[in-house]
């Protein structure tokens, strides 16, 4: 019998020249694992995820040979075969069965294990292959937005959920303060000048990318030393499972007085970053800064290893080169890399102007590794040209500082990304790189899956049998058709280049998470300001999800997504009642302000109430990760303000208010919405009902002490749920359903 191939294994002819490139692009080193027969990393990744299953399959490692990586799944009931050409296709084969076979998901919100005790068997062998060798993980920001407590246990299960997704490579910026550290304290600083210099943890990676410096520390030396550990972990898990750590390199980021202490070097000034001070930028040409990177990637090596590519973002988002021509600065900068790290690839982002084609003229383009993040707002066709023939990589970007909005542009990923190989030459992976991740599980399933085809998808029937697998209950018709109108709305939308679309079309944010205003049209300054669908499909899909069957309702993934479609239809209806709201202040009605008003803060008490149900939606979550760094009082008020402000303020008071800073990590959270989301709306209708009331305008409120009174107010918050989310939902659902809107924009 011919075995079963789900997706073609691509077969093409190279030539000559496109073959040194890619073998440049990968480096000396393989992509993935080529340790032999050893799959004990990979075999313990698939016992901690599927605890009840995993006695039931083998894995076996094979010849990885010429071609691209891939899997082979065979066997009967209860006797599960996988081989694979690396770790990386290995679980991938697993996940592939799961999802194809026995209706199973493993995704970063929730694992739903096979329903069967028996694993079925494939009606005959699966074979699949990776269309791409880079399949990459992790924006700078998310070491800000999701991770930056973390401990060990809750990092490895994220990278267990990444591996099974075929994921296998992954940016780590945790461990670079203590990489800084050494470096400075090597060149003349004192440990205090250092670590006042260095970010707290939440915000470092800004610092990395020279957006800001010396915000929320100084952080205890401890403290970094544990950081450090932390990331060898981290690192050492991703060797051992095959898998590439893509660490910061250095690019010329020094201390504002580094002109000061050598006077002789050239040292430009950065300006200002959304109003915080750039740290400033040691020319690459100076023989000072081969003496600096040399010291930088000495640490860095002794701590934490070689890797095949480093994160270098030089002019991220502003920054000048002052009088310093910039293919001169890409030269500088490449030169010190290779000599640190011979042959490995400078990693950029293609984002707003970036990277300059200048730049790109005066570096090794070959060894260049460009995540391209405009593909999700403008179909751009001919990325060989824009990039001057340097690699890149497919970003999906579909998320923005962390926000919990639902959505994102399904028609990209499983229609046109499968297929870009085909005419984007210059290709060599995908990247998954929103800001904040454990978001969307719809969309990382998709997008991860497409990495591994080599057609386009058929969306409505792949929607189908997500439903099936996500509950691990195939056939429910109230669950398939709840996901037939989530593709139809909340995921229906595309890059169409649509100013009201905001920041690379990242879904909308919601306006009770808002600073008030009669005029926001979104929480986050740069937020999608139109919801691009229509909300009532939404609010249908809820009716549906509501409706799936006991067995499906019992599963944390409906529970999680329940939570997060109410809170999605509840979130939209802020923007219908807004304008109301507006309307009757500005006709001096304070009955109907008084009414409008009191329909808003009832619906943001449901929601927290139905946010309280679920772990993934408490600000109590959050805040528990800090604590666990750390005994001493002192250092535990530092981590725990960090991690509140960087929800809230985000920085300091102008950087907040005037940089607009504020509210760009909005959540929908069970604590944030009650005890600031909440309290700040209330405030604000209180100051239009007084100046109805008098006749003068609304007093000012200054919002940036509100925000700084939640963000050192010191409250506890559970990390455990509470109550029921079908109560709540259905609760929610009937008030919706008696209280319909007319329109909503």
């Amino acid at each position: 019998m011919m075995p079963e191939t789900i997706f073609p294994v691509r077969r093409r002819n190279f030539s000559l020249k496109r073959a040194l490139m890619m073998m440049l692009a990968l480096g000396s080193a393989p992509i993935a694992g080529a340790h032999a027969d050893d799959v004990g990393a990979a075999r313990d990744v698939v016992a901690r995820l599927l605890p009840d299953h995993a006695r039931q399959i083998s894995l076996e490692l094979m010849t990885k040979g010429t071609g691209p990586e891939h899997f082979r799944v065979t066997g009967h009931e209860g006797a599960i075969h996988v081989s694979g050409t690396s770790d990386s296709a290995l679980l991938f084969g697993v996940n592939w069965y799961l999802k194809h076979v026995a209706h199973a998901t493993i995704s970063p919100n929730e694992v739903t294990p096979p329903s069967a005790k028996l694993l079925p068997a494939p009606a005959q062998p699966m074979e699949g292959a990776a269309t791409l060798p880079w399949r990459y993980a992790l924006n700078e920001n998310t070491d800000g937005y999701t991770s930056p407590y973390w401990n060990w246990p809750r990092w490895r299960h994220e990278i267990d959920v990444y591996a099974m997704n075929g994921l296998n490579t992954l940016l780590i910026e945790r461990g670079t303060d203590a990489v800084l550290y050494r470096t400075f304290l090597r060149l003349g600083y004192t440990d205090q000048q250092i670590r006042s210099w260095l970010s707290a943890p939440a915000h470092i990676n800004w610092q990395l990318m020279a957006n800001i410096c010396c915000y929320g520390g100084p952080l205890p030396l401890d403290m970094i030393e544990k950081r450090a550990e932390s990331a060898r972990q981290i690192i050492d898990s991703l060797h051992a499972l095959g898998m590439k750590p893509i660490l910061p390199g250095f690019y010329g980021m020094v201390p504002d007085d580094f002109g000061k202490r050598f006077p002789a070097a050239h040292v430009i000034r950065q300006g200002e970053w959304n109003r915080f001070t750039r740290p400033a930028w040691l020319d690459p040409r100076d023989p000072l800064f081969t003496k600096v990177a040399s010291i930088y990637y000495d640490e860095q090596k002794k701590m934490f290893g070689n890797a095949p590519v480093y994160d270098i973002q030089p002019f991220q988002e502003g920054g000048s080169v002052g009088d310093v021509p910039i293919a001169e600065a890409g030269r500088g900068i490449q030169t010190a890399l290779d000599a640190a790290h011979p042959g490995a690839l400078w990693m950029m982002m293609a984002w707003y102007k970036e990277p300059d084609q200048a730049m790109l003229a005066g570096v090794d383009r070959s060894r260049l590794f460009i995540v391209d993040l405009e593909q999700n707002t403008r179909r751009r066709d001919d990325r060989a040209s824009d990039f001057l023939g340097a690699p890149f990589l497919y970003g999906g970007l579909w998320d923005f500082g962390g926000r919990t909005s639902l959505g994102g542009p399904s028609y990209e990923y499983g229609v046109r990304l499968p297929e870009l190989w085909k005419t984007q030459k210059t290709m060599i992976g995908t990247a998954v790189f929103p800001e904040g991740m454990d978001n969307n599980p719809y969309i990382f399933d998709l997008f991860t899956e497409a990495a591994w085809r080599t057609e386009s998808i058929d969306l409505p029937a792949w929607t189908q049998d997500y439903a099936d697998r996500r509950y691990g209950q195939p056939g429910d018709p109230h669950a398939r058709k709840a996901w037939s109108l989530l593709l139809a709305s909340a995921f229906s939308y595309q890059a169409t280049g649509i100013n009201d679309y905001g920041e690379a079309s990242a879904a909308p944010d919601s306006l009770f998470n808002a600073q008030p205003s009669l005029d926001t049209r979104s929480a986050a300054w740069n937020g999608m300001k139109i919801i691009p669908y229509k909300p009532e499909i939404l609010e249908q899909a809820m009716d549906e999800l509501r409706q799936s069957s006991p067995e499906i309702r019992a599963t944390p993934a409906w529970r999680y997504d329940m939570v997060d479609v109410t809170r999605q239809a509840v979130a939209n209806r802020a923007r219908a009642l807004l304008p109301e709201i507006k309307d009757a202040f500005e006709a001096h009605d304070l009955k109907t302000l008084n009414a409008l008003t009191t329909e808003w803060q009832y619906l943001m008490d449901r929601q927290d109430k139905l946010l309280s149900t679920n772990s993934s939606f408490l600000v109590g979550t959050w805040l528990k990760w800090p604590r666990s760094w750390s005994d001493d009082a002192a250092t535990r008020a530092l981590t725990d303000y960090d991690a509140r402000v960087i929800l809230t303020n985000w920085g300091g008071r102008t950087a907040s208010q005037v940089g607009h800073l504020r509210d760009y990590a909005n959540k929908d959270w069970a604590g944030l919405t009650r005890d600031y989301y909440m309290k700040r709306w209330t405030l604000f209708f209180d100051s239009l009902e007084t100046s109805l009331k008098s006749g003068k305008p609304p007093r000012p409120i200054d919002w940036y002490a509100v925000g700084e009174d939640w963000c050192r107010n010191g409250k506890t918050y559970p990390d455990t749920p509470s109550g029921d989310t079908y109560a709540e939902a259905t609760d929610i659902a009937a008030h919706l359903r008696d209280h319909p809107v007319s329109a909503q924009p």
